[in-house]
């Protein structure tokens, strides 16, 4: 059992540090490159130092890499959100979670705590983050307009909720030394994984882009050929669609009498938006910068509420992405 967790440990290795020179080597964005590569040392570290141990006269030389392995929570974290959710903003509070378990992290594996351990508070804290992480991946399912990417939301819940189950609660409860049995069952999960990632990802990604900015066509329903993109952008104009602050694709694939997967694909393909949330709050911006160019009186809140945003947060958020100033600028500098 012993010489298979190495073997397993070593597999995957090789798969990792493979998909790290897939997305290092692409053409990503540098802040994904970096903290792809972040991730991939953490998990190596995490994988490769017990054999390193036990095997060379290094260790002592190579114990800070054990720090990239604590990290590993904040980093996917990271990973995720910048895949799934592309040009969202990072939340505050998400950016402070991560900050805080890096430090609390950097802190006792440089201390006089040692290595590899952690207190309870920061391994469940690490817990946490993996879960948010799992969160976001799921959560988006529902705005996501990229079919093989919502094919791929699913397979990553499953393998982080058991990847996190085990790495994360079972050496709590181990005190980080788990089962030989359980150790090289994770490292097996973790080798197959990969190898499935890194085949499907050169066959179906051969460019390895793991972000595409969005690029949204310009076609108004008189320039539009197909009758249900036509149908889609008469009703979300004259109707106002936008408007409901709970507008779903099953929704408007309900309106338009068409499958929803079918809806998404052209909203994707044919509209240019890989995320729902793009789509719609295109026209509620362009609305919002009318009124905001016509309008001096009206509070910028009750202009963001009324076409369709639920916060001010998300409505200034998307305004400055579109527009590139701040709605209250932009309303100094056109009215």
């Amino acid at each position: 059992m012993e010489y298979l967790n190495v073997g397993f440990r070593l597999l995957a290795i090789s798969q990792i540090g493979l998909f790290a020179l897939f997305v290092v080597f692409s053409n990503n964005p540098t802040r994904l490159k970096i903290v792809c590569s972040v991730l991939m040392l953490g998990v190596i570290s995490y994988s490769g130092m017990p054999v390193i141990e036990a095997n060379t006269p290094y260790y002592a030389n190579l114990s800070f890499l054990w720090f990239f392995a604590a990290i590993v929570p904040s980093s996917l974290l990271l990973f995720v959100f910048f895949i799934f959710e592309e040009q969202s903003e990072l939340p505050h509070w998400m950016l402070a979670l991560i900050v805080f378990s890096v430090v609390g992290s950097l802190y006792f594996h440089f201390a006089s705590v040692g290595l590899p351990g952690s207190p309870l508070w920061l391994q469940l804290l690490k817990g946490l983050i993996t879960m948010i992480a799992i969160g976001v991946v799921w959560l988006g399912r529902e705005h996501d307009l990229v079919e093989l990417r919502v094919k791929v939301r699913t397979i990553c819940v499953l393998f982080l909720a058991i990847e996190t189950l085990i790495i994360i609660f079972v050496e709590v409860i181990t005190d980080f030394n788990p089962p030989l049995l359980i150790d090289t069952f994770t490292h097996g999960c973790i080798f197959i994984f990969t190898l499935a990632v890194n085949f499907f990802y050169s066959r179906l990604n051969p460019e390895s882009q793991l972000m595409r900015p969005a690029v949204a066509a310009s076609v108004t329903a008189e320039q539009a050929q197909d009758p249900i993109i036509v149908e889609l952008l008469t009703k979300m104009k004259d109707q106002r669609l936008y408007a409901d602050h709970d507008l779903r694709v099953g929704t408007l694939a309900e309106m338009l009498r068409t499958p929803e997967y079918k809806l998404r694909q052209k909203i994707n393909q044919e509209l240019g938006y890989r995320n729902f949330n793009q789509f719609v709050n295109h026209y509620r911006i362009e609305e919002a910068g009318v009124k905001l160019r016509e309008d001096n009186r009206t509070p910028v809140l009750t202009i963001a509420l009324d076409v369709g945003f639920r916060s001010i947060s998300s409505f200034n958020t998307a305004f400055q992405a579109h527009f590139g100033l701040s709605p209250t600028k932009y309303r100094a500098e056109t009215s």
